[in-house]
């Protein structure tokens, strides 16, 4: 029993497991890690034209963004399970450690391939990141405590929103590209030794028994999803590859359910969805990732290529956003711990996501910015009342010892539906944006060629007026027919927020609970 994690779980209780300076000293460990993941989704965007023209690999920019979702989603799932068999803290480290050495290895990327295939490694990293950060506030925060933290941690994401787009602007316009991924190594490095030196948590190791043909299977099917869910909305959903890769992820999928019915120890236990509160707030947050975290992607979008902002400035305008799901989350947050009920707040925080949906369905080229940002607001307030909440009733409700793929497995499905809505939107946004410049200039003959200026602000602006009005208008209707759609999906959401059910919240932390099972 030479390392902490060999320490027999009845320690825990004698203990108090971390003192509040250590607990104190490992969110700061936490939320760096957790804001290095977060921040990795918002900065590449604003460097990937800059790398495009310099390794000319137009044809597969997207895979830079594609690359990572894919590998991040699977590990996110993965590394969860792992963490339950092995210990948070060894995985939580190899985590941090990957992303960093993806951060690295993309900085010194020398062609597109390179940087797509590091990438890829760094989405493995930075997704383990993301669903065991709060798998190990589970371990060591009861879940009467935890809704300040799961708060704290939403409202980090938020603020990374901002933040990517400034950053990454200022770097690629006074440095270099290369440093939106090398600027993670400081901080990473220190969360690696805060978190290694100060989180140490007692883990009992039992006989592990790993399913590999689950983890292919589920490996297989994720890849086929997102790289159909990509493709699709590129060539056509029509197009025998799409159909394929969809075929492939059905049959995928039917196997490794029958895999994990059957696997001693399974990668995604089934007995998870036999538990009604872990279950409902899966399917909200599919829900909800497909409708409030996916829509406010596109103002953005409006902003850069109806208002001309530029990535720094479109950034700075979706602040309203990320003003309402910090207030919503750091107040919620409170309110769980104080009041110890959780229910109540998607109730509330849904209805607001869809009254700023409302407003934003009726967004115009022209319109006043108060008015979008009124919408804007109520979205991330929303937001911000539901996110925290649904992760805190997954844990309250779950086995203890199944703690990480629970938490893991409620990100995993959060982030499978901003996947999907994504795909949608973006089908439905080119549809309505090729419609509307049909309709406007039919002397184009359906003005193809001027989708390809469609986020290239800088050719947008030099079009003559009657084409530059036409694009513009075409594609604020866009916007505006994915906030309706995601309306709709919201609203779907409150029927489900009304049928969660609510339990008791506990007052010993997932570590502590264990504890009490294995004496």
């Amino acid at each position: 029993m030479n390392a902490p994690e060999t320490l027999q779980l009845n320690d825990i209780a004698e203990s108090g497991l971390l003192s509040t300076k250590q607990l104190r000293i490992v969110l700061v460990g936490l939320v760096m890690a957790l804001f290095l993941s977060a921040l990795d989704n918002t900065i590449v965007g604003t460097a990937l034209p800059t790398i495009v023209g310099e390794f000319q690999g137009f044809g597969r920019f997207t895979w830079v963004t594609t690359a990572y979702v894919v590998t991040s989603t699977i590990a996110t799932l993965l590394l969860g399970k792992l963490s339950d068999l092995y210990g948070r803290r060894k995985i939580f480290l190899g985590a941090i450690t990957v992303f960093l050495i993806g951060s690295l290895l993309c900085g010194a990327a020398q062609s597109m391939n390179q940087l797509i295939l590091f990438r890829s490694l760094q989405g493995l990293g930075g997704g383990g990141i993301w669903g065991l950060t709060f798998a190990v506030v589970g371990d060591v925060v009861p879940p009467r405590d935890r809704g300040k933290y799961f708060g704290l941690f939403t409202s980090v994401w938020a603020v990374s929103s901002i933040a990517g787009p400034l950053l990454g602007g200022v770097m690629v316009d006074n440095v270099s590209w290369r440093w939106i991924f090398l600027v993670n190594l400081p901080l990473g490095l220190a969360s690696l030794v805060v978190i290694a030196t100060v989180l140490k948590l007692p883990f009992e190791r039992g006989r592990i028994q790993i399913d590999w043909l689950g983890a292919f299977l589920v490996v297989l099917a994720i890849t086929s999803l997102m790289v159909a869910l990509e493709e699709g909305g590129k060539i056509g959903w029509s197009k025998g590859t799409v159909i394929a890769l969809f075929v492939v992820t059905v049959l995928s999928m039917i196997a490794f359910v029958a895999q994990e019915r059957r696997a001693p120890e399974p990668i995604l236990p089934m007995r998870l969805f036999g538990n009604v509160v872990v279950r409902q707030t899966m399917t909200l947050g599919l829900i909800i990732g497909t409708s409030m975290m996916t829509g406010g992607l596109f103002f953005s979008l409006f902003f850069q290529d109806v208002r001309f902002f530029s990535p720094t400035r479109a950034g700075l305008a979706t602040l309203p956003m990320m003003a309402g799901m910090f207030s919503g989350s750091t107040v919620v947050g409170r309110l769980i711990s104080s009041t110890g009920t959780y229910k109540r707040f998607p109730i509330v925080g849904i209805p607001l996501s869809i009254a700023g949906m409302a407003v934003s369905t009726q967004i115009e080229t022209g319109r006043s910015y108060v008015v979008i940002g009124l919408g804007m607001f109520l979205i991330g307030l929303g937001m911000g009342c539901t996110m925290p909440t649904l992760s805190i009733a997954c844990q309250n409700s779950a086995d203890p010892r199944d703690l990480g793929i629970a938490t893991s497995a409620q990100n995993f499905f959060r982030s499978l539906g901003s996947s999907i809505g994504l795909a949608v939107y973006g089908t439905v946004f080119n549809a309505v944006v090729r419609s509307g410049l049909a309709d406007r200039l039919p002397e184009r003959r359906g003005s193809g060629d001027l989708l390809s200026v469609i986020r290239q602000p800088a050719k947008l602006k030099v079009l003559p007026l009657l084409e530059r009005a036409a694009v513009q208008t075409s594609i604020t209707d866009g916007v505006a027919r994915i906030f309706t759609i995601s309306m709709l999906f919201t609203v779907v959401a409150l029927f489900f927020a009304f049928r969660l059910r609510e339990e008791p919240l506990r007052t010993l932390s997932g570590l502590q609970q264990r504890a009490g099972m294995a004496e």
